[in-house]
């Protein structure tokens, strides 16, 4: 992120801004488009809405004059309002990277098939590519890379979202030399299964997020834990950091005892810890309550000098004041924490878009020699022949982390795939579903292309 910046003021002095075209203008898109237009060297040229009108009305939210507004459904449209100075909104996909004047297309739907269609074609195009999709990233993600790679363009989830800090968290410990022992955030509302679309709806009357998620399936993929094991797959597969166990182990850090537990904690079981082995990837639970629902996004990292363990140890558990503590870090602690106790999400998104287009890099996007994990598809209940599989947050599946090698040998089937898959062998609830198991929706689809190509051609860790 440093220089940006002078990059992105130098864009605006010259009158030269990034061009950003915006896929979905829901609870992601339309603060994502505001803060765009906030930020100085880059623009909102086009936003694709399934309803034009609501693509229309987020660039007004964003301080767009409606008579600078343009609702087109052709690129000639669409090539003439931006040479008239309007910016444009459509319900036609291909807008997004077919307009003159994008240098950046975002996706911001959580629709994997909109993803895979979209980044496809963007890249096809030679755009760069910002996707907020955790789900469509962990199942196609890699290939994708590989192709952006190969077209000169940059393929990259968020910065803003916690895969994005924790990657940005796990860059600079790296860069250090620190060993990493583990990488992760903690959980929304417990991470607990049970939460479903039928059983969420009063938790998000009550939360002060639900102002911002009226998806009552989207939501219930926070509560449930399936987000953040997309999450953390997305950091596994962009570090090689791996699960340790089949959807990680959950342990339960109140945040008031946060900063000083996670070094003890993340740590192997000789040290007193819960790994099996460091180099891992780990979600944790605030608390036993589902109201305790702040997130943060950690490193814990081993302390290999008296410095470490007492200036960094005390200052991440904000103890300089208290010497008592000192002796406790220098004796008993191994681990250094390094964290952030936010996440912005689409206000710091922009990030992403001009680290794409000024430096040409990622913030956060798969390592291509190897995939390292998966995010498989869990019954959430005894699954009947005939059961149609519904959507991410639903009443039938919910998703787990598992390393790659674990999944491709059991042929089990990743969580994207799932939604519209119909039963054909019974599965037991608590079950990875096999692709033996389904018959998938529709074997032609772009996401399901792309998941066999990569499945072909890309190695498993």
């Amino acid at each position: 992120m440093f220089g940006l910046h002078d990059a992105l003021h130098a864009l605006d002095k010259q009158g030269t801004p990034i061009g950003v075209s915006v896929i979905g203008a829901g609870a992601a898109g339309l603060p994502f488009v505001d803060q765009v237009e906030m930020a100085p060297g880059m623009q909102t040229l086009v936003v694709v809405d399934i309803e034009p009108e609501r693509a229309a009305a987020c660039l007004a939210t964003a301080g767009i004059p409606e008579d600078r507004i343009a609702i087109c459904d052709s690129v000639e449209e669409a090539d003439r309002a931006l040479a008239a100075g309007q910016r444009v909104a459509t319900s036609k996909l291909s807008l997004s990277w077919a307009v003159r004047g994008v240098d950046v297309v975002v996706e911001a739907t959580g629709n994997p098939d909109v993803y895979a269609i979209s980044a496809l074609n963007a890249i096809r195009a030679k755009k760069h590519y910002v996707t907020f999709n955790a789900e469509g990233d962990v199942a196609i993600g890699t290939i994708l890379k590989t192709l952006a790679d190969s077209a000169g363009v940059v393929y990259t989830g968020i910065h803003g979202d916690e895969p994005g800090i924790i990657k940005a968290l796990y860059d600079e410990v790296s860069a250090l030399g620190f060993t990493i022992v583990a990488a992760g955030r903690s959980d929304y509302a417990g991470g607990l299964p049970s939460w479903s679309r039928e059983t969420v709806a009063d938790f998000m009357k009550d939360c002060r997020f639900g102002a911002t998620q009226q998806n009552l399936s989207m939501f219930a993929s926070f509560c449930d834990g399936t987000k953040s094991n997309e999450e953390l797959c997305q950091v596994a597969n962009a570090t090689g950091l791996a699960p340790d166990v089949r959807g990680m182990h959950g342990p339960i850090v109140p945040f008031d005892e946060y900063t000083y537990r996670m070094p003890q904690v993340m740590d192997t079981k000789e040290n007193g810890g819960i790994l099996s082995r460091i180099g891992v990837v780990e979600r944790v639970l605030p608390s036993d309550v589902p109201e305790d629902n702040t997130v943060w996004n950690f490193v814990v990292a081993r302390a290999t000098n008296q410095f470490h363990k007492v200036f960094i140890g005390n200052y991440a558990a904000g103890t300089l004041a208290h010497p008592r503590t000192v002796e406790v870090l220098e004796t008993d602690h191994r681990n250094v924490l390094f964290y952030t106790p936010y996440h912005y999400v689409s206000a710091q998104a922009p990030i992403s878009v001009a680290f794409a287009a000024v430096h040409r890099q990622a913030s956060i996007a798969p390592l291509t020699d190897a995939l390292t994990a998966d995010v498989l598809a869990i019954a959430r209940k005894d699954l009947e022949v005939g059961t149609v599989l519904d959507e991410i947050g639903g009443v039938t599946t919910y998703g787990r982390i598992d390393r790659a090698r674990v999944a491709k040998d059991g042929n089990l089937m990743p969580l994207a795939l799932a939604q519209g898959a119909t039963i054909v062998k019974p599965v037991a609830k608590g079950e990875a579903i096999p692709f033996d198991a389904v018959r998938l929706a529709n074997e032609k689809a772009p996401l399901v292309l792309l998941r066999r190509l990569q499945d072909n051609l890309v190695d498993v860790r």
